[in-house]
């Protein structure tokens, strides 16, 4: 009886914790789109081990569209509020397969402070937002 109640306890606490973070992963959103040799992609939300699946998926799938033939990536982080080590982990991973091809623009602030302690400043092209 103790073990049966102890999964019950169990389920209901992930399922709480589940329905919380469903709500932080809606805020997340990702959009993208191919421009002759661009591509330009805007990500919105908070880039966490919870998104950055989606979001590394969303830019593989967005930039094999091009077949290839991709000459500049455009990234907008005008409305990222937050971004983990996996999130950094796709940053330094495009500019590991696109050298010299990727521009950061619209950067918050906070994020800037990120990348400059990571020296993500210096592997892109970053400016900040207005």
């Amino acid at each position: 009886m103790r073990f049966f109640k102890f999964f019950q306890l169990l389920y209901i606490i992930m399922k709480r914790n589940f329905s919380q973070n469903a709500g932080v992963k809606m805020n997340f959103k990702i959009t993208a789109d191919n421009k002759d040799e661009t591509c330009m992609i805007a990500i919105a939300g908070s880039l966490d081990s919870g998104t950055c699946a989606a979001a590394e998926q969303k830019i593989e799938s967005t930039l094999a569209k091009n077949d290839g033939k991709t000459e500049k990536i455009i990234l907008d982080l005008k409305n990222l509020r937050y971004i983990s080590s996996l999130g950094l982990r796709i940053l330094f991973k495009l500019a590991k397969e696109y050298p010299s091809r990727v521009d950061i623009i619209n950067t918050p602030s906070d994020i800037m402070d990120v990348f400059k302690m990571t020296g993500i400043d210096k592997t892109m092209n970053v400016s900040k937002a207005d």
